[in-house]
């Protein structure tokens, strides 16, 4: 196919318009150099008009010919618009925690020239805190000073298959757990020379029904671990300037330049390089106003994060997610857009084969949810609390108007601490964000969160259950009907309501009374791009696709239907490094496998 050949006969106008975000600016022009599949531009207007369609546009299903418009590759971009083209050995799309440990990793690999590209403004491509990892160098310290007592991680790994009812590529979920311990040592090393160190985090879920794992590590600057610990947002000490990815990251980037990569911001992956069904040979980047540079790579990696600011792939890849959050929190904001997605669709691409794809949602940026007592609009109880806070999220959404409170008393917060430093709960938006391993619940800390909490509107304080209720929106008489409720099973010492663990029970009696409004905030979508253990990206028959690698959240089959499995905690930023590591080395010529000793198992 020539270069110019037109490949969107059938692009409509609701297909052009959901290509979204940045890739509609440049969709008259912008096409790949190679061919895309011919059946997508066999699609015909007629055809897509005969989709059914959501409310927001979106198909409801696969349309008449098969395809979707983010599939429908534009036309390709004339060649007097590509003003420069140039050479790399391997090429990065995307500046995250991935694509940083996969430039590091091809640098180290050998790889003359390594560009990382990235459409953002120059800034700290990355958000959260935790990292997953097993059996690591910070583990192994722990255990040694006897403060841990590492997980059976064959049984990690078989609860992570279980929660994901078997859709997921299993031997993935293995190699993780047989290379994670090692790579996170090898970032450990790095950060540590960028003067930063790591804890492993005390805060997940020690429920006997649903259990999280002390796999889960925090760098934070040397010197810095009380600020870490007493994570006083309201303050100005947290997670920008002392500890979490914000901090690593930036020195990440730093490391990339000393050993001769480089980082290009203002840089937009317009099309992936590929001639018929040869391999992938570089990327056509914005470079300015309708023009481009080509650059020719051996290899090219996509790190480029996920679609959620795709209304339609988010709402056909995920409609109760879709439907179930009440925002969405992405750094940078909104940039999310699918690009690589959809260009290696493209190509000649795969996305995984399971669907609805998972999605990283937590109760974060409304109040903290802990294990209190939870209400509905009406005021009403309506769950088992003693519960992770993903199903919360999703929980909270089941009800007539999706909104839910928790709700405590002066000496909730003291419960809480009990609770935590009993082993009891945990958890995210339960436990701390940066309790370490060997540390306890910090109690004021946490009080000063919850007076920045009521100051901004999170949480309600009222010295009566009838104010509070008012405050609240909901009958006054059936929030004082679900207290004393609740109190009669705090005093019966069983939950015969539903279920929740009667040690993790607390009686609401003594104002100041608080409700917590709580928000499900959509983080990261999980689904991605088909690849296998090299990550090496698939095409439909399950081929490889020569030349093309993906890691972070561009790739797909790692998680399976519904939630993102929090069982093990940061293992969404866990595969970042893991496999950006692999990635970057197999990309680079090197053999991963090999080079990177494996946990025995």
């Amino acid at each position: 196919m020539k270069q110019n050949e037109q490949v969107n006969k059938g692009l409509s106008r609701r297909s052009f318009l959901g290509l979204g975000g940045a890739a509609l600016a440049g969709a008259a022009v912008a096409g790949m150099a190679g061919c895309a599949p011919q059946s997508k531009a066999d699609v015909t207007a007629s055809d897509k008009a005969a989709a059914p369609e959501t409310k927001n546009g979106a198909t409801a299903g696969p349309d008449a010919a098969g395809t979707h418009s983010w599939e429908i590759a534009p036309e390709a971009i004339p060649a007097d618009k590509i003003k420069d083209t140039e050479e790399c050995d391997v090429l990065v799309i995307g500046a995250g925690l991935g694509g940083c440990c996969a430039s590091i990793a091809a640098l180290e690999e050998g790889a003359g020239k390594v560009i990382v590209v990235d459409k953002n403004p120059e800034t700290v491509v990355a958000r959260g805190v935790h990292i997953a990892g097993f059996h690591t160098k910070v583990q192994q310290d722990l255990t040694g000073k006897g403060l841990l007592t590492e997980p059976d991680y064959g049984h990690v790994v078989r609860r992570w298959i279980n929660w994901a009812q078997g859709r997921v590529k299993e031997p993935l979920l293995w190699e993780f757990a047989h290379k994670s311990g090692t790579c996170f040592d090898w970032l450990y090393d790095l950060a540590a020379k960028k003067g930063l160190e790591a804890m492993l985090w005390d805060g997940y879920y020690k429920g006997p029904d649903y259990t999280e794992y002390p796999v889960t590590h925090i760098f934070y600057k040397a010197g810095k671990l009380e600020e870490t610990v007493n994570f006083t947002f309201y303050q100005g000490s947290g997670v920008g300037d002392v500890y979490g990815n914000a901090v690593l990251v930036p020195a990440l980037y730093e490391t990339i330049k000393e050993n001769g990569g480089e980082i290009r911001w203002s840089t937009k992956s317009e099309r992936l390089v590929r001639e018929g069904d040869g391999p992938v040979t570089g990327a056509i980047v914005s470079t300015g106003k309708n023009e481009y540079t080509q650059i020719n790579a051996k290899s090219v990696i996509i790190a480029s994060g996920d679609y959620a600011a795709d209304d339609e792939m988010f709402h056909y890849y995920s409609p109760m997610t879709a439907y179930a959050m009440d925002g969405r929190f992405y750094n940078p904001p909104d940039c999310d857009t699918g690009d690589m997605h959809k260009q290696a669709l493209w190509a000649g691409a795969a996305m995984q084969k399971s669907e609805p794809h998972s999605a990283v949602m937590h109760l974060d940026f409304g109040a903290a949810s802990y294990g209190f007592l939870h209400v509905n609009w009406e005021g009403k109880r309506f769950k088992n609390e003693d519960v992770n806070t993903q199903s919360k999220s999703v929980t909270k959404a089941l009800q007539t108007n999706k909104e839910a409170w928790s709700i405590y008393d002066s000496k909730g917060l003291e419960q809480v601490k009990q609770q935590i430093d009993a082993g009891l709960g945990g958890g995210l938006q339960w436990g701390q964000l940066t309790q370490p391993v060997g540390g306890e619940y910090n109690l004021e800390a946490q009080k000063i969160v919850l007076e920045g909490e009521v100051e901004s509107g999170q949480t309600l304080k009222a010295d009566s259950l009838e104010e509070l209720a008012r405050a609240m929106g909901v009958p006054a008489e059936n929030l004082k009907a679900t207290v004393d409720r609740y109190n009669e099973l705090c005093d019966l010492g069983k939950d015969v309501d539903f279920g929740k663990r009667p040690e993790v029970m607390g009686k609401v009696l003594e104002p100041p009374f608080y409700a917590g409004k709580l928000v499900a905030s959509l983080l990261t979508m999980c689904g991605g791009l088909r690849q296998d253990l090299e990550c090496r990206v698939l095409d439909a028959e399950d081929k490889p696709v020569e030349g093309l690698y993906v890691c972070g959240s561009a790739a797909g089959e790692f998680f399976g239907a519904g939630d993102y499995p929090t069982y093990v905690p940061g293992i969404g930023h866990g595969r970042c490094v893991t496999f950006g590591r692999i990635a970057g080395i197999n990309a680079a010529g090197g053999d991963a496998a090999k080079e990177i000793p494996s946990l025995e198992i």
